[in-house]
């Protein structure tokens, strides 16, 4: 029953997402976390740091990192297949009827409406994570995560640096302040 409910969760995650990956952690977030108990927003924050380090789509990394944790191999192959298959089944059906539905105005008119929606789902997104990530459980401010967010957002307008250089200098910056803490 769990792999029919990871697939049936993930499926309607992948229909109701327009905009990709960072559209979809509200959604997943109210899923995983409060419909099912799958996981805490400790995991879940943890997941999508990792989801979006690693290799391939963030939605396709989250969902099998959260069906694997919640059952494992099989788990995890029903919650990717369920959050890819409406976008495959989307886009063959959009691909069959391109020459007619991409210039119709309802199509266009649909995407125009459909942008802020994006917008407002990837800042809450944002939010959550901001809160998570730079307030501690007890209320406090975690200042060393706020210097190093800082320290990475100025280095990335600055220096236009790409994803995977920020990313690699978060986890050696993360490394270094960890060693202070632990030898200083």
């Amino acid at each position: 029953m769990i792999y029919l409910t990871l697939f049936w969760t993930f499926f309607k995650i992948g229909l109701f997402t327009i905009g990709g990956g960072y559209a979809m952690i509200p959604l997943i977030r109210t899923e995983v976390i409060d419909s099912h108990g799958w996981m805490t927003l400790d995991q879940f924050s943890e997941f999508v740091g990792i989801a979006e380090s690693t290799p391939g789509p963030f939605a396709i990394n989250i969902s099998t990192f959260c069906g694997m944790n919640t059952a494992g191999l099989l788990g995890s192959l029903c919650a990717t297949t369920g959050v890819v298959l409406p976008s495959l089944i989307i886009i063959l059906l959009i691909a069959k009827m391109a020459g007619r539905v991409l210039n119709h105005w309802s199509f266009q008119s649909a995407l125009k409406g459909a942008r802020p929606t994006v917008v407002g789902l990837i800042g809450a997104a944002a939010i959550t994570l901001f809160q998570h990530t730079l307030i501690s459980p007890d209320g406090g401010i975690q200042t060393t995560t706020i210097l190093l967010t800082t320290t990475l957002f100025i280095l990335a307008q600055t220096f236009n640096l790409s994803a995977i250089l920020l990313i690699l200098c978060g986890a050696v910056l993360g490394l270094l302040v960890q060693l202070c803490q632990t030898f200083c």
